[in-house]
């Protein structure tokens, strides 16, 4: 919310923050199969689209995430 005639935009410089990551991610399988769903559209759409170097970047996360979800 801004104040009477503001624009809503601020002139202050980007914030920098620290940010730390933990050493391993949990997931349940419900969020895993998700991904692996939402993975497999995105694909096919990309393919589609002729935008095969992105499709097979997908291609490789659906394939890391479909090898953590088996080896368990």
């Amino acid at each position: 919310m801004t104040g009477a005639g503001g624009s809503g935009v601020s002139n202050a410089g980007p914030a920098t923050r620290t940010v730390s990551f933990v050493s391993a991610v949990e997931l349940t399988k419900q969020e895993v199969f998700g991904a692996c769903q939402a993975l497999a559209d995105a694909d096919r759409v990309l393919v589609a689209a002729h935008c095969h170097a992105e499709a097979s970047a997908l291609g490789d996360l659906f394939q890391l995430l479909e090898q953590r979800l088996t080896s368990g």
